[in-house]
């Protein structure tokens, strides 16, 4: 993971600044650990990112409001090109939470999407990353 700062800008409210990163993951990085990793390492308690790139390796699911769990979303792919990745970083008490939503294309020019659960990079993902001003709160932690 190669992690560069791009901006830091005062918040409103408070003494804490404001940071945006440009975040690569290289091939065989899985996208959710690394994430919570750079908040971990960057003292992130909130963010907002989206990306692009691709995955050779994924694990999708469905939130169940019944049951409150996430239903797994059978997908074998090969590879897959990340056509939206968006998402946020909050905690669940000390330790990050990353919620992450995708769309992704297949070889054909067909589509599936979902909850993330995992993702293994292929050749190359590229997160745009801003920190929130604002309280989040995790949707499903």
């Amino acid at each position: 993971m190669l992690t560069r700062l791009l901006s830091e800008a005062p918040q409103t409210a408070g003494d804490t600044m404001q940071r945006s990163y440009s975040v690569v993951l290289d091939p065989g990085e899985e996208v959710m650990g690394q994430l919570a990793v750079l908040a971990r390492e960057e003292g992130i308690a909130q963010a907002s990112f989206e990306a692009i790139g691709g995955f050779q390796q994924i694990t999708l699911a469905y939130f169940n409001v019944e049951t409150k769990t996430f239903d797994e979303i059978p997908a074998h792919e090969h590879q897959v090109e990340v056509l939206s990745l968006t998402g946020e970083i909050t905690r669940n008490g000390e330790d990050p939470y990353v919620h992450v939503h995708t769309v992704l294309g297949r070889p054909d020019g067909s589509t599936l999407g979902g909850h993330l659960l995992r993702g293994v990079v292929r050749p190359v993902l590229i997160v745009t990353l801003t920190e929130s001003a604002h309280r989040l709160v995790p949707h499903h932690g």
